[in-house]
């Protein structure tokens, strides 16, 4: 038989039910739904069921309850934003001016040029993924010229549409109901 869970008394089970079902955080929210459980006689691991979440992070959150209360079932990856963007608002406005002009090579710009003026004008590295996130974050797109085909002879380009379209079922080109067979001549 599983143990019953103690949990320290900072909120009634009537005032956790409240925060589980008011809470707008949606991690808070099961957080106050396992801890409401737990204080209306559920086990953790039914708790654990019940929420879809696993035992572990239910007596994580017990534990963490009866440490620090309420308070302690804030979702905490709010508290870590991430590590700040390679350009500041200022080298953003730099990288747009130079947009605007071609790149140093002349060509056009893409991602792998992008990362690199990142990289002169920061001295930090950049990769070529930083370069086209950045491109994408200011509105832009990596411009690359689309490749040729080798062959360019129309005719040859027209056999194997017409090829592709017969090996499909597609019709060629013809109007439907204009000298073929109807669905009654046979």
């Amino acid at each position: 038989m599983a143990r019953k869970t103690k949990l320290e008394p900072h909120l009634t089970p009537d005032e956790l039910k409240q925060r589980y079902l008011k809470t707008e955080d949606l991690s808070e929210r099961s957080h106050f739904h396992v801890l409401w459980l737990i204080s209306q006689g559920e086990t953790q691991a039914r708790a654990s069921e019940v929420v879809g979440i696993s035992d572990r992070w239910v007596q994580e959150l017990v534990k963490r309850y009866n440490a620090g209360g309420a308070g302690a079932m804030r979702d905490r990856r709010h508290d870590h934003p991430g590590a700040p963007r390679i350009l500041n608002d200022e080298g953003a406005r730099a990288l747009e001016a130079a947009l605007q002009a071609r790149p140093a090579d002349g060509g056009l710009w893409t991602s792998k040029k992008t990362a690199a003026w990142i990289r002169d004008y920061t001295g930090r590295p950049a990769c070529r993924g930083t370069g086209w996130r950045t491109l994408h974050r200011l509105g832009q797109t990596p411009q690359r010229p689309r490749p040729r085909h080798k062959r360019t002879d129309p005719e040859a380009q027209e056999a194997f549409k017409e090829a592709s379209a017969r090996a499909q079922g597609r019709s060629t080109g013809a109007v439907p109901g204009r000298g073929g067979r109807d669905v009654g001549d046979r």
